[in-house]
């Protein structure tokens, strides 16, 4: 069974994907929104394994979107647009198919087909999350253990790493990092900063949606509005 969440501003689209999708005895969808703080509220409550973007939204786009759910562990992805120029970034950010609107029954049901390809369990697996990150310094290779990362940071073309005791610049995109490191103990939490889960010993909402966390070092960041729904799920709330 397909668990489809549906993300298109546009009520009418979003009414006609969901009755072409009941059509498919093996989907079923689990919500459709307009926007991605609600498509966060969704995935997070309702764990759909596959969701029909629409590349343009109003406030943060589809990309957007894709930025905050990573590439480990997501959701099957198929934009749907009414736009050929997006195709390119759509794929790189490998999103499972490309549905041009208006498209037929038949397109749909390609996508569709592959979505099941993609879900299918005979896959092969991916590498293991890290336990450890390798840090060269002047004489050899050192290593940090993931466990005592508290944040990663974007700086430019490259990451600092806080642990307990130090911070660690690195080469590496945030990006880079949340594939490598363990999606069940980390959350990004904006554009810039991935966070420990059991460091964050303190959320406090902010007026406009946001959530300000304080860390067990004491330290605190900001989580904007469209990030804040999935660090809430992260922790539990």
């Amino acid at each position: 069974m397909i668990r489809a969440l549906i993300v298109d501003d546009e009520p009418p689209a979003r009414a006609r994907l969901e009755r072409m999708l009941g059509e498919h005895p093996d989907v079923e969808v689990v919500a459709a929104v307009g926007d991605v703080p609600a498509a966060m509220r969704r995935l997070a409550q309702d764990r759909p394994d596959t969701v029909f973007l629409d590349v343009r939204l109003p406030g943060d786009d589809g990309f957007t979107l894709l930025e905050l759910l990573g590439r480990s562990d997501r959701p099957a992805v198929v934009c749907t647009t009414a736009y050929a120029d997006h195709a390119v970034r759509a794929f790189d950010e490998r999103a499972v198919d490309y549905l041009l609107k208006p498209f037929s029954r038949e397109r749909l049901a390609e996508a569709l087909a592959r979505v099941r390809e993609h879900h299918r369990p005979v896959r092969p697996a991916g590498p293991a999350p890290a336990r450890r990150i390798p840090v060269p310094g002047p004489t050899g290779i050192g290593f940090v253990d993931v466990r005592r990362v508290e944040s990663v940071r974007a700086e430019r073309n490259y990451v600092r790493v806080h642990t307990d005791d130090r911070r660690v610049l690195l080469r590496a995109t945030l990006r880079e990092m949340e594939d490598r490191l363990p999606g069940q103990e980390f959350v990004r939490v904006n554009r810039s900063v991935i966070v420990r889960i059991d460091r964050v010993v303190e959320l406090q909402p902010l007026p406009h949606g946001e959530v300000a966390l304080r860390l067990a070092s004491g330290d605190q960041v900001v989580s904007g509005r469209s990030h804040a729904a999935v660090v809430r799920a992260a922790l539990g709330l």
